[in-house]
């Protein structure tokens, strides 16, 4: 079974507004989708307005921001006041050519953030307007065509659609979404042409690949079918759909080795999902600020845990542009800016978190971290402890102060941290891997003691390879050369590749012989 996007009204929302915003940058409408400091910028802006409330560029700017971040009743609000100042200051007649644009603009504003609050009759109103008033604009037609295929209206959305690849034929969204409704109305070929272009403009636009897939599908073409799963899923890893229909593809093309293995592997990723989409579907049905805040971080945290740090931020700044009070929010954007080595920004963000909260232990945990990826090691051991004293149950503090002093050769002072840590958390592996090497390495080895946590680290964790090498190093020490042998070489059966490990084995057995 051919199995297409089965995203949610609110999912299908949010790709309608990707699906805008695609149009609206190439004429400036919105900012560039990146970490800028939002809570800054609407700060600015507001500011700007309270001295003078008439000024419209600083509204659309203001209005703009808030498409960006998803405040979406915000945008409806300001494109409101835009639309009524407008028609209240009439501007000379020699510059009706600007207020036709500037009415346009706040009309297809206003019509972007309906389809947010997923209002379409509202939006086709609003598209309209913007159309009146400026009738050449391609994506102004292709939101008006997107509102109308929310709506289940594929022969306006048709016409539309064909106005706007009219009006820009080298639009690749445009073309992708004219596919769609093609395929909706069961014009296949005319479906296949039209993604076939969007690729041709973008070659990495991994929905028109992911369509096109499903198209090649309907025909039982299923190496190509194949080929465009495979060939989306490799540019976008959030569109899991693509691995189960490559599932299905490999199936039929009697390859089931091959189905099963990308059947699992969408499995896995769905479960990671899941509590993602889960949030979305939360966001669309929750209109205060504040709780909208709260969800795009919780929606951030999920992206940081699962490594995808740049939509990390960006969902960070657009909570933070809500609520730039929210503390973890501060934290969590400073924890992903480290990860993507943006050091400054990091200790930026945890700094705010501290000004707004000068308690909140994971601030200082993230500054830590912040310097330990600096090397910054006695900065980093500082704010490390300043997080263990606010908060004695925050075991990625005590396991970082180990590590700090593990590698600053403070081996007593290491044992003693690491064994507080056991206290907080008997079964992590780490902790006992860790006394271990402490044990081995102090001017006085105990090496009974280091070999005896190295066992456990590995009982607790058998299949960690630098466990075994370690516990190795340790028999190796001792002089048991047969012991030796047997955990490095189980170190290389976990890791064949690693050339320490290969090196090891050959210093070992050169004293077993």
């Amino acid at each position: 079974m051919v199995r297409k996007l089965s995203y949610s009204p609110v999912v299908l929302v949010v790709l309608v507004a990707c699906h805008l915003a695609f149009h609206h940058v190439s004429v400036g409408f919105c900012q560039e989708r990146t970490a800028a400091d939002i809570t800054a910028q609407i700060r600015a802006y507001k500011a700007e307005l309270s001295v003078d409330g008439t000024r419209i560029e600083t509204r659309l700017q203001l209005a703009k921001v808030y498409l960006q971040i998803e405040a979406y009743t915000e945008a409806v609000d300001e494109y409101r006041r835009i639309i009524a100042l407008m028609e209240v200051n009439p501007v000379a007649e020699s510059e009706g050519t600007g207020r036709n644009a500037d009415i346009a603009a706040g009309y297809y504003g206003l019509g972007l953030a309906y389809t947010g609050l997923e209002k379409f009759e509202d939006a086709v109103a609003a598209y309209q307007r913007a159309i009146a008033s400026v009738p050449d604009w391609a994506y102004t037609h292709a939101a008006l065509a997107s509102a109308y295929v929310n709506m289940h209206r594929y022969t306006e959305a048709l016409d539309a659609y064909k106005v706007a690849v009219a009006l820009d034929p080298n639009d690749e969204m445009i073309h992708h979404q004219l596919g769609n409704v093609y395929n909706k109305r069961g014009e296949r070929s005319a479906a296949i042409e039209h993604q076939q272009r969007a690729i041709a403009i973008a070659p990495e636009f991994a929905a028109a690949h992911y369509q096109l897939g499903l198209l090649y599908a309907q025909e039982k073409r299923w190496t190509d079918a194949i080929a465009s799963y495979r060939t989306a899923y490799r540019h976008d890893e959030m569109l899991v759909e693509a691995l189960y229909n490559l599932a299905q593809a490999y199936l039929r093309a009697g390859n089931p080795s091959a189905a099963r293995e990308q059947m699992s592997l969408f499995e896995e990723r769905k479960a990671t999902l899941t509590p993602l989409h889960q949030l979305r579907g939360a966001l669309q049905r929750t209109q205060g600020t504040a709780e909208r805040a709260q969800i795009l971080a919780n929606i951030a945290r999920l992206y940081l845990k699962n490594g995808f740090y740049e939509k990390a931020v960006w969902e960070y700044q657009k909570a933070l542009g809500m609520n730039p009070e929210l503390v973890p929010a501060h934290n969590g954007l400073g924890i992903a800016y480290t990860m993507l080595g943006k050091h400054s920004e990091a200790v930026t963000a945890q700094r705010k978190a501290l000004e707004l909260q000068p308690d909140f232990a994971k601030a200082h945990a993230g500054l830590g971290l912040a310097y330990f990826s600096q090397n910054e090691m006695e900065v980093a051991l500082e704010h490390y402890r300043r997080a263990a004293a606010l908060a004695p149950q925050l075991l990625e503090a005590h396991l970082k102060i180990g590590t700090i002093l593990l590698k600053q050769k403070r081996y007593a002072e290491a044992i003693d941290t690491y064994k507080a840590s056991a206290t907080l958390a008997p079964d992590t592996a780490e902790i006992h891997h860790n006394l271990g090497i402490c044990y081995a390495r102090q001017a006085k080895a105990d090496l009974e003691a280091a070999r005896r946590y190295a066992q456990e680290a590995i009982r607790l964790d058998p299949n960690v390879a630098s466990y075994y090498n370690t516990l190795a190093l340790i028999d190796f020490r001792r002089g048991d050369y047969p012991q030796s042998e047997k955990a490095i070489r189980k170190a290389l059966e976990l890791e064949p590749e690693n050339r320490n490990y290969q090196q090891g084995l050959k210093q070992i057995s050169g004293r077993i012989r």
